[in-house]
């Protein structure tokens, strides 16, 4: 049974961007409903990368929909302006992803430097986003970059005192 993510080895390597520019082409657009329609073929080479057990996939759909609610979930923090974010952040905990209550990971050093260290880490995929379509420029550069400096100095205090 394979693992949803964890394609299995059939013969020789699939490239997967030729084969969704393949899907792309025949469709004249790239949709997730368009490459499922052509990886259910058995000898497509995209096939073994989906997981085809439907026990196992409903219940990797009910793991997704429950990391979904979890994510929607809000708290008000009420320090000096309220405002409402996520109710609880996402880290590792003994090499397993796990939410933790925002109000608790703000407690917990370790957790807030993972945290810090995430928020760097999406800054910088955006910066290579941008910068793969020539549009890291100006006062979007500026502005990423001004960003980027006080979570890096966070991180940084948080990973010497952790």
């Amino acid at each position: 049974m394979a693992k949803l993510g964890r394609p299995r080895k059939i013969g020789e390597d699939v490239d997967i961007t030729e084969e969704l520019l393949k899907i792309h082409t025949k469709y004249g657009s790239l949709t997730s409903e368009n490459v499922l329609k052509e990886a259910k073929k058995k000898r497509h080479p995209l096939h073994p990368h989906f997981d085809w057990d439907d026990t196992e996939a409903a219940n990797r759909w009910r793991v997704h929909q429950s990391n979904m609610m979890i994510s929607q979930a809000r708290i008000t923090i009420a320090d000096h302006e309220e405002k409402k974010v996520h109710a609880f952040v996402s880290v590792s905990k003994q090499g397993k992803r796990e939410f933790v209550y925002t109000a608790d990971a703000l407690e917990d050093k370790q957790l807030l430097f993972q945290i810090f260290s995430q928020l760097q880490s999406r800054i910088e995929n955006i910066q290579d986003q941008l910068e793969s379509m020539h549009m890291l420029k100006g006062a979007v550069k500026s502005a990423l970059k001004a960003a980027k400096e006080p979570i890096s100095k966070q991180a940084e205090k948080l990973k010497k005192t952790g």
